[in-house]
């Protein structure tokens, strides 16, 4: 076994035992189950030089000696089924799907079967950047909190769009679409880590639900900048397919012609209910709500109701309160999941739903907003416009991000989702 920091820099020589250079570099080729070596990449001053691996007697950790002479090794680009392993790999971050957690390239590990080299793993330990950054190894184990090897078999590794010039997405350990398999709020914390670039392309992997699922647990900083860097089509899908109120805040964030062509974008419906809640001042009851609510007439049959809110479900914030609004819109009542439930599929909503609906105006402040939700215990709040047409709603978690510092909120269940 090998480890490639181990060898990078060692002295190459050759069969006359005549000093080639200094390795900086291996070239590996795909090949099952892993990537074979197929060349030495040498330093000789401002020369890079190519030694084809049939042409290397020995290679240990104190250096490498070929079996040709020196004048035979030349300057090549790698082919176009060849990777620069250390510059393609090394330093990488990498999705660790079941860890949740972003870990990095520090080291990769190699074996030799028979006459061949074979690329077998990676190592993500604290040890081994202490080894890149050649300390002595008593030093380094005393410094580093794990010093041993913490190997993923390459195996694990998705690098199947890995171009020739060691360029494209290395970041995964696991195939693509498993990432849609990891929460929401753990995607958000995984991609908080990763740098710009993997940032976006680890939104441009998933499905639009689920990256939309993603962005909304991302922290506010992050959204604006990471949309920023992606292709403005893939952007608008995302937004389109977040909350209204979750999209209307990250547009407000953006610069104005950035965000007008986003709205473009987007489809017609998201793009008119974001569009209206930019209209109202971003702390008012309108700047706060989403525009996702369930919502049944008032001559509906309990059974009608339940249909309805079947019909709903996948496309409103909360079912835990459904509200009443006749044909212009105007809210006339609510009534909870459970009074649905337990009502007789032929009663009549009017005739069970709570008339007295606590609401607020668009204008209303953050204070009256925290203050009705803590004292009557409300899941959501309704916000009303000019003749009490139903406008939105804010739900308690919206209420909470008003009080509670973002850090503190996010341990907290989503009740809603």
């Amino acid at each position: 076994m090998f480890l490639l920091s181990r060898l990078l820099g060692q002295p190459v020589r050759d069969v006359e035992h005549k000093s080639v250079g200094s390795l900086v570099d291996m070239l590996i080729v795909r090949s099952q189950p892993y990537p074979l070596v197929s060349a030495l990449v040498i330093r000789n001053r401002s020369r890079r030089l190519v030694a084809p691996w049939r042409s290397v007697a020995s290679i240990e950790e104190s250096g490498c000696i070929l079996s040709v002479l020196a004048a035979t090794v030349g300057e090549r680009q790698p082919l176009a089924n060849e990777l620069p392993l250390g510059d393609t790999f090394l330093d990488r971050q990498l999705v660790d799907r079941d860890g949740r957690k972003v870990i990095r390239v520090n080291d990769i590990q190699l074996s030799r079967t028979g006459d061949d080299l074979f690329v077998v793993g990676v190592d993500v330990s604290s040890g081994a950047l202490l080894r890149r950054l050649g300390l002595p190894k008593a030093v380094g184990e005393r410094l580093a909190k794990r010093p041993r090897a913490n190997l993923i078999d390459w195996r694990t590794l998705d690098w199947a769009e890995v171009s020739s010039q060691g360029t494209g997405d290395v970041h995964l350990t696991v195939p693509r679409g498993d990432l849609s398999l990891v929460h929401p709020a753990d995607l958000a914390d995984i991609v908080h880590e990763l740098a710009p670039e993997e940032r976006a392309a680890v939104f441009e992997a998933l499905g639009d639900e689920v990256a939309a699922d993603a962005m909304e647990e991302m922290h506010p900083s992050f959204q604006a900048a990471t949309l920023l860097d992606m292709p403005v089509e893939e952007a608008a899908r995302i937004v389109s397919a977040m909350s209204p109120d979750d999209a209307a805040d990250l547009l407000a964030d953006m610069p104005e012609d950035r965000r007008e062509r986003l709205i473009a974008l987007m489809e017609k419906d998201e793009a008119e209910d974001v569009t209206e809640l930019l209209s109202y001042p971003e702390h008012s009851a309108g700047g706060i709500m989403t525009t996702e609510f369930a919502q049944v007439p008032p001559d509906a049959t309990a059974g009608e109701a339940l249909e309805l809110l079947r019909e709903q479900s996948g496309e409103v914030e909360t079912v835990y309160y459904i509200y009443v609004l006749d044909k212009s819109e105007r809210l006339k009542g609510v009534i909870s999941l459970r009074d649905l439930l337990v009502a007789p599929a032929e009663r009549r909503v009017r005739d069970f739903m709570t008339k007295d609906v606590i609401s607020v105006p668009t204008g209303a402040g953050e204070e009256e907003i925290t203050q009705l939700i803590a004292k009557y215990n409300l899941l959501a709040l309704p916000v009303v416009g000019e003749k009490n047409v139903l406008r939105g709603i804010i739900t308690v978690d919206d209420a909470i991000d008003l009080v509670l510092p973002l850090a503190w909120k996010k341990r907290l269940p989503r009740i809603f989702h």
